[in-house]
């Protein structure tokens, strides 16, 4: 495989097929954080375009679409970073990357025009309005804090000052390492709050005086596992913890009197995946009740009012939105659906007048729309389909629900893409989400990086959500821990039993990929089964002991496993795919990020050295300047190529029997 692979034709032909999709230079093809308020004839979000060529990546500004006509204007050509409008619509307040690499700019407009800003170092991650829309609350992190897994798990990057061959030097300390709270009163400069040793990972006010923040006593990216619910005073800074987890926390919403915090409770895998249990936290008594939210695991929250919480989340294969009554102690749904999903990295909306809700919606068949739901219906506000999008779209199969049995009879589920005009067996490739405790959904095609290619040539595609997975319930994600690489790689392997027993797949061409996560799965599926023809492994786990000594994040395995990482033996040795070979060879493709910190590029390395030990055909890609998972581009359109090359090599093309005798073997 050439290093420079931009010159073969699986490259031409993915980056024909995604130029499709996202569309030509400044053409705006995904957003997020769509909000507005009730009556108002503009709404705003943070819209996604490429700036120049697919190979410069992508670019987030701040946007503006007309009610009514769904024209769209771009209102900043600065790096937007959050957005949140005032309670009362009168001013968007809009942070985003300032003049300097290690500054970061907020903003106060009304009416397309800036009133008031201020900049100050570090990364603006967070912004909230006082109830009385006077003052600005900021959560800041340093110029050197990690990011965390799902926004690329590396160390934010620095201008260089010195000589190229100077070492870098790590201390652990220092106060670019911190997240920090700060308020704006709009005039002026802004006040930091909050100051190390406290760690503040978001925050919300709470009434006029009080700020609801989630905080731990370290900086470290790990110690996100075991942060706790604090009020901090908006005067003094004083942080007083008033709810310890039994698990994780996210979403942290103050409601506008004070009285109340709201928050979603989870056992968790990821900073910023939080899904499971809305809680709501009384300050005058410190209790915390659990609110019944008609089975669905909740990932976003925000306050309709004093005594409502509008929230959204996921129940199966649903992504579904509804309200929580404090007064009546009873949730709404106002919305589900199966054909359609929202949210960026998981179900999110906000809420908008007495009842409705915006978000930005999407499918596997359908590109990303701004849209405006109210007592169930949608109205597409705004399309961002590109002008080649259905062209390219429309050869890439149909995807439905399918479920399976696991081996204890545990009812398993999934997502299924059938390609079109099958007549017979299909090869197959096995997609496995990251997490663990995360979950497939019904996402638009150009999410799924290789996949929609192959369904396009003709491959059967499965996103299973096997134990861990979220939308099922805290039990059935509490299942993977202590066992992963357990039960969850059983469930996976029997949907895989099930698409063959049922004349849908050739049982000689299944091949398995995934990222994080899934990487570590799909490194570790074919040391448990000989069911697999090729493995593709994409910023994986491959040894559980240098995991825990280099990651950015050793709270989460000794959370996930059940022995130490100071022992020999027991699961951090049985449970990593570098400690074992292959059952048969399979051929494996393993990509990774240099500056990837959530799973450094070493476990990569692990990874293609038990690989070849095991005789297989193994080749690893590392990627210079790529974190976590390999999302940004042009690492997303080379790596689906090197795929698409490596399948047709070591799996077959769609339409024939086995591997092609075309190229080298890696």
């Amino acid at each position: 495989m050439q290093r420079d692979f931009r010159s073969s034709v699986e490259f031409e032909a993915v980056h024909r097929f995604y130029s499709d999709l996202l569309g030509a230079p400044g053409h705006v093809f995904g957003g997020r954080s769509l909000c507005g308020h009730q009556g108002a004839g503009q709404l705003y979000f943070i819209g996604q375009s490429f700036e120049g060529p697919i190979e410069g990546g992508t670019s987030s500004r701040l946007y503006e679409v007309e009610r009514g006509s769904g024209a769209i204007k771009r209102l900043s050509d600065r790096e937007a970073r959050q957005i949140r409008l005032s309670p009362d619509g009168r001013l968007l307040a809009f942070a985003c990357q300032g003049e300097g690499p290690a500054t970061d700019l907020i903003e106060t407009r009304s009416g397309g025009a800036v009133v008031a800003s201020v900049a100050l170092r570090g990364r603006i991650e967070q912004i909230d309005w006082s109830p009385d829309g006077k003052r600005l609350l900021l959560v800041v992190a340093g110029a050197a804090a990690d990011l965390a897994g799902i926004h690329g798990g590396y160390a934010q990057k620095q201008p260089a000052e010195a000589e190229a061959w100077l070492p870098e030097v790590r201390l652990g300390e220092g106060e670019d390492l911190w997240r920090t709270l700060w308020i704006w009163d709009l005039e002026g400069a802004a006040r930091q709050l909050t100051a190390p040793p406290l760690n503040v990972w978001e925050a919300s006010w709470s009434g006029k005086d009080s700020i609801a923040a989630l905080v731990s006593d370290d900086h470290s990216e790990g110690s996100w596992y075991r942060a706790r619910l604090a009020l901090v005073d908006a005067g003094s800074g004083e942080a007083r913890i008033v709810h310890t987890p039994r698990d994780q926390i996210g979403c942290v919403r103050g409601n506008p009197s004070g009285d109340k915090v709201a928050f979603v409770q989870a056992f968790c895998s990821d900073r910023g995946l939080v899904s499971g249990l809305l809680s709501i936290l009384d300050v005058t008594t410190g209790d915390v009740a659990t609110a019944d939210t008609l089975g669905i695991d909740v990932t976003s929250i925000e306050w309709r009012s004093t005594t409502m919480i509008h929230f959204a989340g996921a129940r199966g294969p649903e992504t579904a939105s509804g309200d929580f009554s404090l007064e009546r102690s009873v949730a709404t749904q106002h919305w589900a659906s199966r054909e359609l999903t929202h949210g960026e990295w998981v179900p999110a909306s906000s809420p908008i007048g007495d009842k409705g809700s915006l978000f930005i919606a999407e499918s596997w068949s359908r590109a990303p729309f701004l849209a405006e739901e109210t007592n169930g219906t949608i109205v597409e506000l705004a399309s961002l389909a590109a002008q080649g999008e259905a062209g390219a779209t429309a050869p890439c199969g149909t995807i439905e629900p399918f479920e399976w049995t696991a081996p204890d009879g545990l009812k398993i589920q999934g997502w299924l893409v059938r390609p079109q005009a099958v007549t017979g067996p299909t090869p197959l490739l096995v997609d496995v989400h990251g997490g663990p405790v995360s979950a497939h959904r019904n996402r638009w095609l150009a999410r799924s990086r290789a996949g929609a290619i192959l369904a396009s040539r003709g491959w059967t595609v499965l996103f299973p959500n096997p134990r861990g997975s979220t939308g099922r319930g805290d039990d059935f994600a509490r299942a993977v821990k202590g066992d992963m690489g357990g039960a969850d790689a059983q469930d996976i392997i029997c949907g895989v039993d099930a698409l063959i027993e049922r004349g849908l797949v050739d049982t000689a061409r299944v091949a398995v990929t995934g990222t994080s996560y899934g990487g570590f799965m799909s490194a570790w599926l074919p040391s448990q089964t000989g069911r697999f023809a090729a493995a593709i492994p994409i910023s994986p786990v491959g040894d559980w002991y240098s995991q825990h000594r280099t990651s950015q994040i050793p709270e989460f395995d000794e959370i996930m496993l059940t022995t130490s990482p100071w022992e020999s033996g027991g699961d951090y040795f049985s449970r990593s795919p570098a400690f074992h070979k292959q059952k048969k060879i399979v051929p494996t493709l393993i990509m990774a990020g240099a500056i990837d910190k959530s799973t450094p590029p070493g476990q990569a390395e692990e990874c293609h050295f038990a690989a070849l030990r095991s005789g297989a055909p193994s080749a690893l890609v590392i990627y210079p300047n790529a974190g976590h998972s390999l999302r940004g581009y042009p690492e997303y359109i080379d790596s689906a190529a090197r795929i698409l090359w490596w399948l047709e090599r070591h799996v077959g093309p769609a339409n024939g029997t086995g591997p092609s005798a075309k190229g080298d073997q890696g």
